[in-house]
């Protein structure tokens, strides 16, 4: 069959993605007919289609196999599958318009497939290109908060198998996939020593593929978000009477003023500030999420310093991202201009300077961003 041009190839990665009655709907209709016209493109997405309806029908799979992922409890299970797709030492990452961060290329298995066969399907759904797999290098375990608005908030327990990939000379990548939540998507080749917030976090030092053995790896970034307790009051305290806490906020509070504080901003009908418990219901600190203005969300945190530096804040940032967008709002966060770290993370996060407001620079992150 002969490849078609690469104008053509953007189509077929993005068509390959939708379900049997939807291809034969576009493929059959005017106006998808005359998309592209080449009659090229037309046989390589009809032949790509009757190749994979023959190669599952084989294999006694139903055509539109649901991905691995269950509901367990409260929760969900997921088991995924990832590419390590290597260049001129910096690795082939995807991002979405919603997104704040970097994922790796691949996705969810599908019932009846085996990783090896889903990591090829991916990548080609993801690149246009169909790679090789050289060997599989990791296999990690992932607890997370999900941030997707369709799961929102839920627990997530995820088995990622991670493959490096057999990469053409001549690769060049051709995007045109969409997530789950219609959002497109589009690749990017990341350096390891690039500022970015990167998933998984060991594409950023572990990778090597001349080390053909397969590391496992456990990562757990659960936390918890909730209402204030009057119990959360000692805790509550101890946080806001450490000086370098405080240091860019207020002189660190009496047990009085915490007292006052904690009835006024968190037990209050409508709270403007959150409980944030770490993966053992232990409290860290807080959030604050209150309106801010008609179109946006004031957003922000205050951790406890022993967190400070193990990415907690980011994560915050991109929960509190989606909790404002589920609602329609903007998120926008007010730091001072010495809050370096506040600042960086608002511009990693997508957040875009808006002027100032008594002294405080306003961060803004429009919810359509």
């Amino acid at each position: 069959m002969a490849r078609p041009k690469k104008a053509d190839a953007r189509t077929i990665t993005y068509k390959v993605r939708l379900n049997e009655e939807e291809n034969r709907i576009l493929t059959e209709t005017s106006e998808y007919a005359a998309a592209p016209k080449s009659e090229v493109f037309r046989s390589a997405l009809y032949n790509y289609h009757q190749s994979v309806r023959k190669d599952k029908e084989t294999k006694g799979i139903q055509l539109e196999a649901p991905d691995m992922s269950v509901s367990c409890g409260e929760g969900i299970i997921n088991i995924r599958v990832g590419a390590i797709i290597l260049k001129k030492g910096r690795f082939l990452m995807v991002k979405n318009h919603l997104s704040d961060y970097f994922y790796s290329v691949g996705g969810r298995i599908k019932f009846g497939e085996t990783a090896e066969e889903a990591v090829i399907r991916e990548v080609f759904e993801e690149t246009g290109v169909r790679m090789e797999i050289d060997h599989l290098g990791f296999v990690q375990e992932n607890y997370f908060i999900a941030d997707v608005p369709s799961k929102l908030g839920k627990e997530v327990y995820e088995i990622g198998y991670y493959f490096y990939m057999k990469v053409p000379e001549d690769f060049e990548p051709v995007c045109n996939s969409i997530t789950e939540n219609g959002q497109r998507e589009y690749l990017e080749w990341v350096s390891p020593d690039e500022p970015r917030t990167i998933f998984p976090e060991f594409f950023r030092k572990g990778l090597d593929i001349t080390d053909i053995s397969v590391k496992h790896r456990v990562k757990d970034d659960r936390f918890y978000i909730r209402k204030f307790t009057k119990d959360d009051l000692g805790s509550l305290h101890e946080l806001l009477s450490d000086p370098e806490v405080m240091k860019y906020l207020e002189p660190p509070f009496t047990h009085k003023q915490t007292e006052r504080f904690l009835k006024s901003q968190g037990l209050a009908a409508s709270p403007r500030i959150l409980a944030v418990d770490d993966k053992n219901h232990s409290f860290i600190g807080y959030v604050i999420y209150h309106d801010y203005d008609d179109t946006g969300k004031e957003i922000g945190w205050v951790l406890k310093k022993e967190i400070w530096g193990h990415g907690m804040a980011s994560l915050l940032t991109k929960q509190l991202v989606a909790m404002a967008a589920t609602e329609g709002k903007d998120a926008v966060i007010e730091c001072v201009p010495e809050q370096q770290v506040t600042r960086v993370i608002a511009e990693n996060h997508g957040f875009r300077k808006d002027g100032e407001n008594n002294g405080l620079l306003i961060y803004r992150r429009e919810r359509n961003d």
